[in-house]
């Protein structure tokens, strides 16, 4: 099987989701939540 012609069908793709998807939902959102809630707190002054 030649893995370059099988390389971005609709299973691999569906399996790579969930690791693409968890860092960003685990650590990028909160990250930047973290962050506009410092900005809109240091500007309340």
């Amino acid at each position: 099987m030649d893995l370059l012609a099988a390389a971005m069908t609709g299973d691999f793709a569906a399996a790579w989701l969930p690791v693409i998807f968890v860092p960003i939902v685990g650590i990028a959102f909160p990250a930047v939540f973290i962050v506009l809630v410092g900005r809109v707190i240091t500007a309340a002054e």
